[in-house]
């Protein structure tokens, strides 16, 4: 059940790539840095540099990934003047903005590939996209086709390490819990009813939930249900009533209210912020 759960749970992931890029270095000297809403994974092609994560400092030296989560403080530096060839990207891989599913895979801080050239080749092609001007396949396409494949390739690499061949999952009936308020927020869902399924104390099921997925359950659906709204609001296609209906809300005041209190505007304002955005 799990391992089927979490294989859910990455197929309704979205990878958004926010930036990539190659340098050629003789000096590096980040300290104390914490990426706050975002990935970090580094690949060293030549020469070599360092990572300290707590007391432990690693060395990074060719053919080496370095995986960087958010809120994890660390240092990367050089300690020496040759030049050093760093491929970086960064990225979030989420259901709807809101569900991270990275943390479940347990991927090490640091790792070597087992087959760099692969890894060399598509990053190199991602690249390759910055420039390309094809006018039958839109580059967009492309690049999105390379980051996936990019993506797949560290994670296969990372997956047949200890810590990731093996990733403490949440129970099943919690890890069922999210995929279902995941994939579907608009279904109904009480504290009672969860209470009931797992056979336990609604107070405690919450509070586990929490402890486990950094929300309640309830709030993680409103927070879910909301991402999906924006999502069909910047599509257009229906009415705003429709789209409230079409995420769980009964009424049109509920809705209104709910996700102005999230997205500071109302769901009418933020339809109109797209309205120029889609073709006539």
């Amino acid at each position: 059940m799990n391992d089927n759960a979490l294989s859910s749970l990455l197929a309704a992931a979205e990878l958004k790539v926010l930036k990539f890029d190659n340098h050629t270095l003789r000096a590096i000297n980040y300290r104390n840095r914490v990426l706050r809403d975002y990935y970090m994974m580094t690949y060293v092609r030549s020469g070599s540099a360092k990572l300290r994560v707590g007391e432990r400092i690693y060395v990074i030296s060719p053919g080496t990934v370095i995986f960087i989560p958010p809120g994890l403080e660390h240092d990367q530096y050089k300690d020496s003047d040759e030049e050093t060839e760093f491929l970086w990207w960064h990225f979030t891989f989420k259901i709807q903005n809101v569900v991270d599913v990275l943390p479940f895979l347990r991927i090490p801080y640091i790792y070597r590939l087992r087959d760099d050239r692969k890894f060399e080749s598509v990053f190199d092609e991602l690249m390759h996209t910055r420039t390309r001007r094809d006018r039958l396949l839109p580059t967009v396409l492309l690049q999105k086709a390379k980051s996936l494949e990019l993506l797949y390739v560290l994670l296969d690499n990372a997956f047949g390490l200890a810590d990731a061949a093996h990733p403490d999952l949440p129970p099943a009936g919690f890890l069922s819990i999210l995929l279902r308020i995941a994939t579907s927020p608009e279904a109904p869902l009480t504290l009672a009813d969860l209470a009931r399924e797992l056979h336990m104390n609604p107070t405690y099921v919450s509070n586990r939930f929490k402890e486990m997925f950094g929300r309640s359950p309830i709030l993680l659906q409103r927070e879910m249900k909301i991402a999906k709204a924006k999502d069909m609001l910047e599509n257009g296609e229906l009415p705003v009533a429709d789209v409230g209906a079409a995420v769980g809300f009964q009424d049109a005041q509920s809705f209104t209210r709910l996700f102005k209190k999230y997205a500071g505007i109302t769901p009418s304002q933020y339809k109109r912020l797209f309205a120029n955005e889609r073709p006539v």
